[in-house]
């Protein structure tokens, strides 16, 4: 299968490179080469910005876009690229605001204030998608944890709780929210650019949890209780981001659906602490 993933460069770019490199398709990785331009054998990489023009006059099966943040770029990505399936990397950060939980699929899409202009952009994307006439599939990631993180999100944990700085958490720390790890994401997006499932997944592991106890189970991990400071005037759609990398506000979502495809994902707990032994110990 020839694919071209856009993007790629990072995070789950590295991980989904490497799943679909093991289902032995014919990669072309399309970036601005300012991360990395060296990837593994039998990836042809090709230096480019996706706001100038994509270069391509061959038809790929499936295009693989990660880093499509406004309705203009996958408008761009749909009209410029031949192709015969698409997989956009979104979010589940572009469901409407809502206090009815799980989201599902079927949840509507709009406005969430916490999310501001990467709402907006990435639910602009799905609009586009919905009105192209294109099969595709659109993969809604919760927060997303794993080695290399470039949110600092487990770094910024850990290392305040080795050094016993303070965490301030924003509001009272009891939003219930859900993660998923890179290599998951990686393999659900493999999975269905090489099954052409089109419709829009979720993609979060089972565990619900609360902030607080977020910290607090890092901490059983790391070795060392979490030192706690509140910040109320931080809650919901308030939270300064300097001080806690996840919002006191709930974001939940069902799962069932990719679930139903064979997709399986790690415990939080169990996918925590190894990522730690085998990344986060050796650079906090």
């Amino acid at each position: 299968m020839k694919v071209l993933l856009i993007g790629g460069s990072r995070f789950v770019g590295p991980f989904l490179i490497e799943k679909l490199l093991q289902g032995g398709h014919d990669i072309t990785v399309f970036n601005r080469g300012r991360i990395q331009q060296e990837y593994p054998k039998g990836v042809r990489f090709i230096k480019g910005d996706r706001n100038d023009s994509f270069q391509f006059k061959e038809r790929f099966d499936v295009v693989i876009d990660t880093c499509a943040y406004s309705g203009a770029d996958t408008r761009r990505a749909v009209e410029e690229l031949a192709f015969d399936f698409f997989v956009h990397f979104s979010t589940a950060a572009v469901y409407k605001k809502s206090e009815v939980f799980p989201l599902t699929e079927k949840s509507s899409i709009g406005p969430w204030p916490l999310w501001g202009d990467y709402n907006r952009g990435k639910t602009e994307c799905e609009e586009v998608l919905k009105k192209s006439g294109i099969r595709y599939a659109s993969i809604r990631p919760v927060y997303i944890l794993g080695p290399k993180n470039y949110c600092d999100r487990e770094h910024f944990i850990y290392s305040r709780i080795k050094k016993s700085i303070p965490l301030i958490l924003p509001g009272n720390g009891q939003a219930l929210v859900q993660f998923v790890f890179a290599d998951e994401v990686a393999g659900a997006i493999a999975f269905l650019a090489e099954n052409k499932v089109a419709g829009a997944f979720n993609c979060a592991g089972s565990e619900i949890i609360a902030v607080k106890g977020l910290v607090e189970e890092m901490g059983k991990i790391v070795g060392r209780e979490p030192i706690l400071k509140f910040n109320p005037a931080a809650d919901g759609e308030k939270f300064n981001i300097s001080e806690f990398p996840f919002a006191n506000e709930n974001f939940v979502v069902s799962n069932e659906k990719i679930r139903a495809l064979g997709i399986k994902f790690t415990p939080l707990l169990e996918g925590l602490r190894e990522n730690y032994e085998s990344y986060y110990r050796h650079v906090v």
